[in-house]
């Protein structure tokens, strides 16, 4: 059983913390017969590993403590920071290959590739509206 993809038609609702609110809102859609194309999300927990591998949680915990989340330009600028420090390392090869094997499942030639944090329409985040 994949322990770090999931296909949408096994989300749901209560999926936002492992898959995020469009991985788990596609999986409502195909719950409610509405035609989805086919897809599959890389869970929180992948990432989680991959952070707790190359400790690079500590790294970023000291970038975001810089922000001033009310300065879009300092969000930015700090984002670009910890995305170039998470690019400098590799995805586990068990996670990549689990990866691979979910797009090879897919049999398409193309695909659309969508971020969807698992507390992006949380409270959490509530500083992008301020």
């Amino acid at each position: 059983m994949a322990k770090y993809t999931k296909f949408f038609a096994y989300l749901d609702s209560n999926s936002i913390s492992e898959a995020g609110g469009k991985g788990a809102q596609l999986g409502e859609l195909i719950k409610a017969k509405i035609k989805v194309p086919p897809g599959f999300v890389v869970l929180a927990d992948a990432f989680e590993r991959f952070l707790e591998e190359t400790d690079l949680g500590v790294d970023i915990e000291a970038q975001l403590k810089k922000v001033n989340f009310k300065d879009t330009n300092a969000v930015d600028r700090y984002s670009n920071v910890i995305r170039d420090l998470i690019h400098d390392f590799e995805i586990p090869a068990d996670i990549s290959k689990e990866i691979l094997a979910s797009f090879d499942r897919l049999k398409c030639q193309y695909v659309a590739v969508r971020s969807s944090a698992t507390a992006e329409d949380s409270s959490v985040a509530s500083w992008r509206e301020n």
